[in-house]
């Protein structure tokens, strides 16, 4: 795996523009912390799980889904078709599995690698991590339900397509990634070819800064990746920290005169100090 670091927002964006990246075949997967986030699926990174003498680690996972199919089927308006569905689902909600995320836009990777958030005071948190990263995988086949029906028994590592069991998936371009076995990293047993690779674009603290702020002005936010009433409250709240701008009263003079109700002469309408679009002179 190639390591390639990169100085600003618009050099992440050559780098995966270039021939390499740019045939169409590349995803592309953000983490805030190189050093501490590698690709290795949640149920992997489970000690109980990986490290059980008595049990293999298929033998928890199986438990873990059949647990969450019994729990979850009453709840859902659609119920998934297959065990892949089922995956897909449960790795959506959370439960520990065998898939890593992925999507096919090197920018809405970039927004995870440097996921805006917020203190206790709602003030923006500098990012945790001395180095976040972009990884960018290619591979030009991807695995079927019909050839492999049992997502728990594949025996080589490559992409899949879910269904769009939610919409988070398909605002963020989502697909999987799977593995035989998911407590090494991935591309210990899926860079075997010269057309299978992956490559780590990392930048510093001070560039996921600039990328965060960057992104959010271009339009890659919470309430695109997020389209619930979740992701639309995170957003407002990101607003007056990204792109919070304030303005004099003197910039709605004009638009105060012109209003039916202004006063006469020009006087101020509103109270002094305030403006009428907005008291305090905040423009949103």
């Amino acid at each position: 795996m190639d390591i390639i670091p990169v100085r600003s927002l618009a050099d992440l964006i050559a780098r995966c523009s270039d021939e390499k990246c740019g045939c169409g075949h590349v995803v592309y997967r953000g983490v805030s912390d190189v050093n501490n986030h590698h690709l290795i699926p949640s149920v992997g990174r489970v000690p109980r799980y990986s490290h059980d003498p008595d049990y293999p680690i298929q033998v928890h996972e199986r438990e873990l889904l059949t647990t969450f199919k019994l729990r979850s089927a009453g709840s859902l308006h659609v119920v998934p078709k297959n065990d892949w569905e089922w995956l897909a689902l449960a790795q959506h909600h959370g439960l520990p599995t065998r898939l890593l995320d992925w999507t096919f836009s090197p920018l809405i990777g970039a927004y995870f690698s440097t996921l805006p958030k917020l203190d206790a005071a709602g003030e923006l948190r500098e990012p945790e991590a001395d180095t976040a990263g972009l990884y960018a995988l290619h591979d030009c086949s991807y695995i079927t339900v019909e050839d492999h029906p049992d997502p728990l028994s594949v025996e080589k590592p490559g992409l899949f397509f879910p269904p769009h069991v939610s919409p988070r998936i398909s605002g963020q371009g989502g697909l999987f990634s799977i593995q035989p076995n998911p407590t090494e990293e991935l591309q210990v047993s899926f860079e075997t070819c010269e057309y299978r690779w992956i490559r780590l674009f990392t930048f510093s603290r001070e560039v996921a800064q600039e990328i965060q702020r960057t992104l959010y002005v271009l339009g890659i936010r919470q309430s695109l990746l997020f389209p619930d009433l979740d992701g639309f409250a995170t957003e407002i709240r990101m607003r007056d920290t990204l792109a919070d701008c304030y303005v004099s009263d003197h910039c709605f003079d004009a638009m105060r005169a012109a209003e039916p109700d202004a006063a006469p002469n020009g006087g101020p309408a509103t109270p002094a100090g305030k403006s009428r679009v907005q008291e305090g002179g905040r423009h949103r």
